[in-house]
């Protein structure tokens, strides 16, 4: 009788434990998820290389190929992107 009960006693506390474990992994993914920003993909990777111009045009070309990821669907993209400014290349954990 009195192992019957200390079992009991254990069962529970081990399925109260259980539940406590869960609902803390949970309310941390949930945190996470909500910090998402669906709509951005986020710049991770970025190959900068300048192109001179000629006596003509003597204006300097950025060509960058830069890699993004959305956080949400984790899909990867390469993209190129050409600019004549500097301030305008990509950089990294910019949403492009």
């Amino acid at each position: 009788m009195y192992i019957n009960f200390k079992y009991k006693i254990m069962k529970k506390l081990l399925l109260i434990t259980l539940a406590i474990y869960i609902s803390a992994c949970s309310s941390d993914q949930q945190e996470q998820d909500d910090n998402l920003n669906c709509n951005c993909d986020r710049v991770v990777e970025v190959n900068t290389f300048n192109i001179i111009g000629t006596p003509q045009n003597p204006t300097t070309t950025y060509h960058c190929v830069y890699i993004t990821i959305n956080d949400c669907t984790q899909i990867q993209r390469q993209k190129t992107y050409d600019t004549t400014v500097q301030s305008e290349i990509p950089r990294i954990n910019q949403c492009r």
